[in-house]
């Protein structure tokens, strides 16, 4: 008789299968192949796993237990935990559990476009919302660059009403208002907000 034998180590967090180790025979046991298998491992072989599955130990109940003799048995579980998967209500990354598959979850494999609406089998662009966010970030940089206007016409002004302007810096206040001017006719162009021609500002002329 064999003084030792393989064994099939599982995990003791999700129980799946993760590898071999050895169980020494039994000294107390002289006639019978009795082995000591160690904690969370079994003396049955997993049986093999396809594609997207893991083996498991696990009790009818769902239990990992610490040892094979107190119940379990190896079972096939779904692991989509390598798979990247994308919630279709949210279209955002979701991270599968072991035995959670994408139907159960509400998921998808299939990676969302900006933007993306789930209509049921695939991703469909939501051109609304597109259109929404590209005026929302239209409207955030002219804030911005009108913000920068502003600022350069606060002491050119004050320049010119105080009679100390020289002619550099009255062209350059006429040309910061005018571009102020320009800025708030972006939204009349034909292609907004999806195309902007954006006016020079005065100081790369």
């Amino acid at each position: 008789m064999a003084d030792k034998k393989i064994v099939y180590c599982y995990s003791a967090d999700t129980g799946e299968y993760v590898g071999q180790t050895t169980a020494q025979r039994s000294p107390l046991e002289l006639e019978e192949e009795v082995y000591l298998v160690p904690a969370w491992a079994a003396a049955d072989a997993p049986p093999p796993a396809a594609s997207r599955q893991a083996a498991v130990w696990r009790t009818d109940d769902g239990r990992i237990p610490a040892h094979c003799i107190l119940g379990g048995s190896w079972q096939l579980l779904p692991d989509w935990r390598a798979v990247p998967l994308w919630d279709t209500a949210t279209a955002q990354p979701i991270a599968a559990q072991l035995g959670d598959t994408p139907e159960a979850l509400g998921a998808t494999e299939l990676a969302p476009p900006p933007f993306g609406v789930w209509d049921g089998a695939s991703w469909r662009v939501d051109h609304a919302a597109e259109a929404a966010a590209q005026r929302a970030a239209v409207e955030t940089e002219i804030a911005a660059r009108r913000g920068q206007a502003d600022a350069a016409i606060v002491p050119l002004q004050d320049a010119t009403d105080l009679d100390m302007a020289t002619p550099a810096e009255s062209m350059l206040l006429a040309a910061w208002r005018r571009y102020r001017v320009e800025l708030s006719r972006v939204p009349l162009q034909p292609d907004y907000p999806a195309t902007i021609a954006w006016p020079p500002e005065p100081s790369a002329q």
